[in-house]
């Protein structure tokens, strides 16, 4: 489907939120994705996924439309091309695609844990839980204050949020896994989403503390329909602790996740 480019702003170095105009489905999920097919030409030739970040509505005239708006990082040729797309523009979009985030009914503890760009799925989810009764905590780690972009939207919605850096420049110097141990409780349920190696140490922390954990992959894919099969991830093979299901010995990122029960991924194969 071609939609509309409303905006293309820088927020820090190297990262961007992109508004799109859409014709939006009821609901859309925290976690799910769109394809973004970056330029019109056959380089580069495959769509890149990105996680909606919000919804948004504007005005034009009398009328009120609705959008979305993804959050990105330039990292590459891509996402480079991206940056330069500006308002007006017509873009080629797929989605919303994929399962998000389930697991928390709204007892207990909800701790998010998000690495840099990994914060793209939690916005939807926290502005959700914001006007309930529900105990939800942001641990955000990025490499120095300018790597945790978004902080303000979630500091607007009264999110309480903890901070890491790995220089020490905002928040405790460390890893976000470090907060995690801290903040996890019996009652908690975790959901991540990050580097594959905090992703890993997110699992294992849950896993120790026998607290439901699920996070959201990040994956190379072609198709995001499951078509393709490039976007496979081995799976245990067996019930999980906390899903009722026989899993089978492979997912697809696109199609089954990109959210999983932690219990699932075979972790060394990842």
């Amino acid at each position: 489907m071609l939609v509309e480019i409303l905006y293309n702003e820088e927020i820090l170095l190297h990262y961007y939120k992109m508004g799109l105009l859409w014709s939006l489905p009821s609901t859309i999920e925290a976690g799910q994705f769109l394809m973004f097919r970056v330029s019109d030409g056959i380089d580069p030739f495959l769509r890149r996924p990105f996680g909606i970040y919000r919804t948004i509505s504007i005005e034009r005239g009398s009328k009120k439309l609705g959008g979305v708006e993804i959050l990105y990082k330039v990292v590459g040729k891509g996402t480079g091309l991206m940056a330069g797309l500006r308002q007006g523009h017509k873009v080629d979009v797929l989605g919303p695609l994929g399962v998000g985030f389930s697991g928390f009914d709204g007892d207990g503890k909800l701790i998010m844990v998000a690495g840099g760009v990994g914060i793209v799925p939690f916005y939807l989810l926290a502005e959700g839980l914001a006007n309930k009764d529900s105990r939800v905590q942001l641990l955000f780690g990025g490499r120095c204050k300018d790597d945790l972009p978004g902080l303000l939207d979630f500091e607007n919605l009264g999110t309480e949020i903890k901070i890491s850096t790995d220089n020490g420049e905002l928040g405790v110097r460390g890893a976000v896994t470090e907060l995690l141990k801290k903040e996890v409780s019996d009652d908690s349920t975790v959901y991540a989403c990050g580097p594959k190696g905090m992703l890993k140490e997110v699992a294992r922390i849950a896993r120790e503390r026998g607290v439901p954990c699920f996070v959201s992959l990040d994956k190379i894919m072609a198709c995001g329909m499951g078509a393709c099969l490039g976007c496979a991830v081995k799976v245990n093979g067996r019930k999980s602790r906390y899903t009722a299901q026989n899993l089978s010995p492979y997912k697809m990122v696109c199609k089954d996740g990109p959210v999983f029960d932690a219990e699932e991924i075979v972790w060394k194969e990842l």
